[in-house]
């Protein structure tokens, strides 16, 4: 991803389209996310703590 695509996160790629900080182009829009799973072995096992329902 291209560190100057206007996201507020610079390279913080999101395909969640419920989120409310998902945008149009694949970014998050939210000041600061959280990543949580306590004992994480993979990426897989990792979700985002920041999402919001749109």
């Amino acid at each position: 991803m291209n560190e100057n695509c206007g996201c507020k996160i610079s390279g913080i790629k999101c395909e969640v389209e419920n989120c409310r900080y998902h945008t149009k182009d694949n970014c998050c829009d939210a000041g600061h996310i959280e990543v949580i799973h306590h004992n994480a072995q993979t990426s897989a096992e990792t979700a985002c703590g920041t999402f919001e329902m749109k």
